[in-house]
């Protein structure tokens, strides 16, 4: 763990300052160049960075402890050139690991850590690597797979040389800069007669932030460069030998059990694993590839979760980068929205960024997205059930990817007919949750997703779970909490039945015929002595969608219509959710209450809810976190209604419960939402009279 975090610490240097792990770990205040100091004060600097020398003369005149900051190796998804988010840090009160000239406390570590006798370290570390391999996790962690047309296999084995960036400092303290391109190069040709050699570039070179250490003019013909942006798992896995000064691309291969030799000291060489061209005295151990890989990524280095902004351990960190490298990989190409609201254009850009070259373009019609350069490595992304059906053709010839996308299952505070920005997005490559006429990723997810693989998803799920219920979140979350008064002693039991927006997708698809009138009808026959409480959807209410009962009918067939009540203030009451495809239903099960389905909504067929219909491809008993996990989890995208980055429920949640508060206390601002949301809705009704006339 960072033992500095509990006293006051000094830096000289605005970027660890504006750190993201640091400013949240921290304990006490970090203070840049403090002069009047106590003796519990550290002194911190990044790696051996030139402003690095200010503080430890600093640290050195004060008599105070000096703490070397790092990188850890599983870094971000992004490069750190581009501020991607960063997942892990190291500390160092020693030196730091890529400095083969003294001794660091990684070093220390491997060479006095009781390895054989901790059997638990050693497991997590084979848990660890099983699962890099798996889902190619490296430092970084943007790039593409290799194309499966990409290095075929061939009789010649093939050998790779790792070409690092000019001026890197693990090039100077790991003893790098005492060998040329030319020692390297020609050592793998004459060592390995007959093979194919090729040269890989650095990202960030690749990405034109920073200049090779390799001269490629001066390469030898007899190698190939590789100047792709490609991931390094899935890369080294095509190579049989690997020659690098001090690349963590190394320590990689051999998590692949690839032979490395090394032109350098990095800190995986010295311990019995490596072909080493450069000695060091210090390391007087042999040791094994969990034992390193245990002493560097777990006992050295500090987890962080950007996404949750909470400490974390690294499972977790390989399971999140996992999730958000998809999202990246999705988002990096040239995108075309179609049937997006005008609205929309504005409010969902922020769900589709990438570190890469990514364009947006929302298009009416194929024709307008020719004009604004579609082709065939462009993605296609299509708002809900809306059908364009040329467009999905075109795809299928050309086998462009399609996308659906649609509001998650906790969207905001105020409605989405409002035009209010959502804080989640789901976007599904089979076809969408609310139809269950064909397969989608959260029905796969929830036929086929290994929970037990990762260790908090459902602990997760479950604070999750106990949090919307506690702060009486939904979807929406426009009403407040007012407790219904309901006489029972007259009745067998209290059903809420939740209206829906009649020609909404998830009705005209999941509902098979079904209607708010011919489900409160069927509910009452069923249920003659039971209080039935009509829960009309709020943007029928608002006036912005279909599916307004008459009065007369509604009044003789329930015995109260909840306008102006919250959901969860109708939930309170209710013993039973009798639904056609509602959200209402998943909120009732949150909340433990039974659930009955008339149509097919994405919580109906997996054991929890009575269903009046089957589906013969949901095939899985699900526990209520399981289900939870899959629907609030794994399948939305979420952003910070702050700062519109991407985020985890748990943000989402929070900043929805701030917003509440102001939602509901303050008169002005509630006279400034109504009037708002007034406007918008007169926004919304002139753009549809221009686009439809």
């Amino acid at each position: 763990m960072l033992e500095f975090i509990k006293t006051d610490t000094v830096t000289f240097s605005k970027g660890i300052i504006d750190h993201t792990i640091i400013r949240s770990i921290c304990e006490n205040k970090t203070h840049y160049k403090k002069h009047n100091v106590s003796r519990d004060t550290s002194v911190i600097g990044w790696g051996t960075k030139p402003n690095t020398k200010s503080a430890k003369k600093y640290a050195q005149i004060h008599n105070l402890p000096f703490i070397t900051l790092e990188d850890g190796f599983i870094r971000s998804i992004g490069l750190g050139v581009q501020n991607s988010l960063s997942f892990s840090i190291i500390s160092d009160n020693s030196g730091v690991y890529y400095d083969a000239t003294r001794s660091s406390d990684l070093e220390n570590i491997l060479n006095t850590h009781n390895f054989q006798n901790d059997k638990e370290l050693i497991d997590q570390a084979r848990k660890s690597i099983s699962l890099i391999k798996r889902h190619h996790i490296s430092k970084y962690n943007a790039s593409p797979d290799l194309e499966n047309d990409q290095f075929q296999e061939t009789d010649k084995k093939r050998i790779l040389i790792i070409a690092q960036t000019a001026g890197d400092m693990s090039l100077q303290y790991g003893l790098g800069n005492n060998f040329s391109t030319n020692d390297i190069i020609n050592a793998a040709i004459n060592e390995n007669p007959d093979a194919e050699i090729f040269i890989k570039i650095h990202p960030d070179v690749i990405a034109g932030k920073k200049k090779s250490n390799f001269n490629i003019k001066v390469v030898s013909e007899n190698c190939n460069i590789i100047s792709d942006e490609v991931n390094p798992i899935s890369l080294l896995k095509k190579f049989y030998k690997i020659y690098t000064k001090t690349s963590q691309m190394g320590f990689e291969a051999l998590l692949l059990n690839k032979e490395v030799v090394c032109f350098g000291m990095p800190f995986y060489a010295g311990w019995g694993l490596t072909d080493d061209r450069v000695q060091c005295k210090r390391r007087i151990r042999k040791l094994t590839v969990e034992e390193i890989f245990a002493g560097a990524y777990i006992l050295y280095t500090n987890y962080y979760n950007p996404y949750t902004n909470q400490k974390s351990d690294i499972v977790d960190t390989i399971n999140t980068i996992k999730k958000y490298r998809n999202i990246e990989l999705t988002n990096n190409a040239n995108l075309y929205f179609f049937g997006f609201s005008l609205w929309k254009h504005w409010l969902h850009k922020c769900f589709f960024k990438s570190y890469g070259k990514n364009s947006i373009n929302f298009c009416s019609n194929p024709a307008k997205a020719i004009k604004k350069g579609f082709r065939d490595k462009s993605k296609i992304f299509i708002w809900g059930k809306e059908d364009f059906l040329d467009i999905e053709i075109y795809a299928k010839e050309k086998k462009i990817p399609v996308y659906r996308v649609e509001d998650g299952f906790i969207r905001s505070v105020s409605l989405g007919s409002d035009l209010t920005m959502p804080y989640s997005l789901v976007v599904d490559s089979r076809g969408i949750y609310f139809d269950p006429t064909k397969e989608s990723d959260l029905e796969v997810i929830y036929n086929t997703y290994d929970f037990d693989s990762h260790e908090n998803i459902l602990e997760r799920a479950e604070i999750v779970s106990r949090k919307i219920t506690q702060s009486k979140i939904s979807k929406y979350n426009n009403l407040p909490h007012k407790k219904l008064s309901i006489d029972r002693s007259a009745y067998d039991k209290i059903i809420l039945i939740p209206g829906q927006v009649e020609d909404d997708a998830s009705i005209r698809f999941g509902g098979y015929g079904m209607t708010n009138s011919s489900l409160l009808k069927q509910v009452r026959n069923e249920n003659p002595d039971s209080y039935l409480i009509y829960k009309p959807h709020p943007d029928v209410l608002a006036g912005n969608r279909k599916g307004n009962i008459d009065k007369e009918f509604m009044h003789q067939h329930c015995d109260q219509v909840a306008r102006n009540q919250s959901i969860d203030s109708c939930l309170d009451v209710s013993d039973e959710v009798h639904t056609i495809t509602s959200l209402c239903g998943f909120d009732g099960l949150l909340r433990g209450k039974k659930v009955v389905t008339y149509g097919m909504p994405f919580y109906a067929g997996w054991g929890l809810t009575e269903d009046k219909l089957k589906c013969k491809r949901r095939t899985r008993k699900l526990s209520l976190y399981e289900l939870v996990a899959g629907a609030l989890i794994i399948y939305p995208r979420y952003v910070n209604p702050r700062t519109k980055e991407f985020c985890e429920i748990e943000i989402v949640l929070e900043e929805i419960e701030k917003e509440k508060e102001k939602y509901f206390s303050s008169i002005y601002y509630r006279i400034k939402r109504d009037l708002r949301n007034f406007l918008l809705r007169k926004v919304r009704r002139l753009y549809e009279i221009i686009t439809f006339s």
